[in-house]
C-alpha cells in the first residue's frame, strides 16, 4: 500500500469510528430510558444481564400478582382490604421504597455496563446527566408511594383505632371469606353528629345529630333527626350524672326543673346538645368519674341519644364543619333538590356573611337539582334564617341522604391521600378499621334500597321540644325502623238494627310518612 492510499483511509477509519462512537452512544441512552421505564430491561442488553432478568422478573411477578388479585377479587375490594388492614400498607409501603431503590440502581447499572468505551467527556456527561434526571424521576415517585402509604398507615391506625368503644360494643362483622360480613347482625344503628363549639360557647356542642337506621340485610335505612334543643332527655342507667340527677332526667324534669346552667343563663338550658360540656364540667368537679372513657362527653352524648330514641347506637362519627366541606369536595359535590325555605315553602334561604342592613352575601333562590359544593352543602344544611329548626333538620337529613346516595367507594378510594388527611384533621370514629371493607358493603346496599326520614315536630306530636314525650319518640322510632307490610282492606263492620255504633275515642300517632321528603 501506497503513503497516498494510507493517507485516503485514515479519515475513513476515523469517520466510521465516530460513526460508531454516536451509534453506542445512543443505544446506551436508550437502554438507560427502558431501565427507567420498565426495571431491568435494559439491563438486560449488556453483560450485567441476569441481574437485569432478575429485576425485570421480580417486576413481573408483582405486576402478575397485582393483576390476579385484582381480577378475582376487584380492585375496590382489594383496595379496602389493604386500607383496613395497615400492617398490610405499611408491608406494602416498605415494599414499594426497596423496590424504588432496586429500580434505581438498575437505571445507574444500565448507564454504566452501556457507557461505550472512549467515550468524549461531552457526551459523558450528557449521560450522567439524562442517567440522573431519570433516577430522579423514578426515586421521587416511588419515595411519595412510599411516603403515603406510610402516611396513610398511622392515619388509619388513628382515625379507625375504635378509640372510646367499650369492651363487647359495636357493631359484629364477620371478616370472613365469601361470607355476608353482617351475618349475625341484623341492623345497625350509626350516630352521626356534626360539631361546632360556637363562638362564645365552652366546650363541645352538637351542631346535628341524625341515628341513620339500617337493615344491614335489605339496606332500607332511616334518617332519624334528635333536636338539639330536647330537654328533660333521659339518662342511661349507668350514668355517672344519675349522680347529680337522681330522678334520671337531665335537669330534672318539666315539673320540678333543676337546671343550673339554666338559672346562670335563659338562653341556655339543660337540652340534649349540652350533654358533652356539662360531662367535661361534671369530670372536672369529680375526677373519679368516667375513669375509664377517653372523650366522655363523646359517649355520654351517645349513650343519652340511644336512651332517648330507645335504641342501641352501635357506632358514632362526628366530624366538624371543616371535615364536612372537605368530604363534598373530595367527591366532587353532591347534587341536592334545593327547596325554598320559609313556613310557606317560598322563602329563598339566605346563607353566608350577613351585613348590617339585615340581607346575606348569597341565596338559595333556585329549585330544583343543584350541584352543590362543600360550602354550599353545609350552609343548605345548617341555614335556618328563613324558618327553624324543624325545618333546617329536614335540609339535613337530605343533605345526608344526598351524599349516602351518591358517594362512589371506588372513586374515594382512588383519593385515599387526600380523604386520609380530612379524617385524621376533622373526623372521629370509633368503627373498627378491620371493618371497613363490610361498612363500604353496606353503603352499596343502602344505595340500592329505601331511605326513610323521621323528624319530631308538630305534624307528629311535639310542638314543643323543650317538654318531648319521649315514649312517643320511641313508638315512632320503631315504626320507622320496622320493615314494611301490606295494608289489608279493613272488614266492614257487621251490625244489627237495633244495635248503635258508639263511637271511642282514640288517640291517633301519625306514623312516618313512607315517602321522599328530599325529591
Amino acid at each position: 500500500m501506497t503513503v497516498h492510499d494510507r493517507r485516503e483511509t485514515a479519515p475513513v477509519g476515523r469517520r466510521s469510528a465516530r460513526h460508531q462512537l454516536r451509534t453506542h452512544f445512543r443505544r446506551s441512552m436508550r437502554l438507560v430510558a427502558l431501565s427507567a421505564a420498565i426495571p431491568g430491561t435494559g439491563l438486560i442488553r449488556t453483560r450485567a444481564r441476569m441481574a437485569g432478568w432478575a429485576i425485570f422478573l421480580a417486576f413481573l411477578l408483582a405486576i402478575a400478582v397485582g393483576v390476579a388479585l385484582i381480577v378475582s377479587q376487584g380492585a375496590k375490594d382489594v383496595g379496602l382490604y389493604v386500607l383496613s388492614h395497615p400492617d398490610v400498607l405499611q408491608g406494602l409501603g416498605v415494599l414499594l421504597a426497596v423496590g424504588g431503590l432496586f429500580w434505581c440502581a438498575s437505571i445507574i447499572a444500565t448507564a454504566v455496563a452501556a457507557r461505550p468505551d472512549r467515550l468524549d467527556r461531552t457526551r459523558t456527561r450528557v449521560l450522567a446527566v439524562f442517567t440522573t434526571l431519570l433516577v430522579g424521576l423514578v426515586g421521587a415517585g416511588t419515595y411519595k408511594g412510599a411516603e403515603a402509604a406510610l402516611i396513610t398507615t398511622d392515619t388509619i391506625r388513628g382515625v379507625f383505632s375504635a378509640e372510646g368503644l367499650r369492651p363487647g360494643e359495636g357493631a359484629k362483622v364477620v371478616n370472613e371469606p365469601d361470607v355476608d360480613p353482617w351475618r349475625d347482625t341484623p341492623r345497625v344503628n350509626l350516630l352521626l353528629m356534626g360539631s361546632d363549639a360556637g363562638i362564645g360557647r365552652t366546650g363541645t356542642r352538637p351542631d346535628s345529630m341524625i341515628v341513620a337506621s339500617v337493615d344491614t340485610r335489605t339496606g332500607r335505612t332511616a334518617l332519624i333527626s334528635v333536636p338539639r334543643n330536647f330537654e328533660w332527655a333521659p339518662l342511661p342507667a349507668d350514668s355517672p350524672l344519675r349522680e347529680r340527677w337522681p330522678g334520671g332526667f337531665y335537669g330534672g324534669t318539666h315539673d320540678q326543673p333543676d337546671c343550673p346552667r339554666k338559672a346562670a343563663d335563659a338562653a341556655d338550658p339543660c337540652a340534649i346538645n349540652a350533654i358533652w360540656t356539662e360531662v367535661d364540667q361534671f369530670r372536672e368537679a369529680n375526677p373519679d368519674a368516667y375513669a375509664d372513657e377517653v372523650v366522655p362527653g363523646r359517649s355520654e352524648t351517645r349513650d343519652v341519644v340511644g336512651e332517648v330514641l330507645g335504641l342501641k347506637i352501635d357506632h358514632l362519627v362526628v366530624i366538624d364543619l371543616q371535615g364536612f366541606m372537605d368530604l363534598v369536595n373530595a367527591m366532587g359535590g353532591v347534587e341536592v333538590n334545593v327547596k325554598l325555605g320559609g313556613f310557606d315553602g317560598k322563602t329563598p334561604l339566605p346563607y353566608g356573611q350577613k351585613f348590617a342592613d339585615g340581607s346575606y352575601a348569597h341565596y338559595f333562590d333556585d329549585l330544583g337539582p343543584q350541584q352543590l359544593n362543600g360550602y354550599q352543602a353545609l350552609w343548605y344544611a345548617r341555614t335556618r334564617a328563613a324558618d327553624n329548626d324543624d325545618h333546617r333538620q329536614r335540609r339535613q337529613r337530605c343533605v345526608v341522604q344526598a351524599v349516602v346516595d351518591q358517594v362512589d367507594p371506588a372513586f374515594m378510594l382512588a383519593k385515599y391521600a387526600s380523604i386520609a388527611h380530612i379524617l385524621k384533621e376533622n373526623v372521629y370514629t370509633d368503627i373498627p378499621g378491620a371493618n371497613l371493607p363490610a361498612f363500604a358493603e353496606l353503603v352499596e346496599r343502602v344505595q340500592k334500597a329505601k331511605i326513610t326520614s323521621l323528624g319530631f315536630t308538630d305534624k307528629n306530636g311535639f310542638p314543643y321540644s323543650s317538654n318531648p314525650d319521649y315514649q312517643l319518640v320511641r313508638e315512632l322510632v320503631q315504626k320507622a325502623i320496622d320493615p314494611p307490610t301490606k295494608k289489608s282492606k279493613p272488614k266492614p263492620a257487621v251490625t244489627t238494627p237495633t244495635e248503635a255504633t258508639i263511637p271511642t275515642p282514640s288517640t291517633t300517632v301519625t306514623e312516618p310518612a313512607d315517602v321522599d321528603e328530599c325529591a
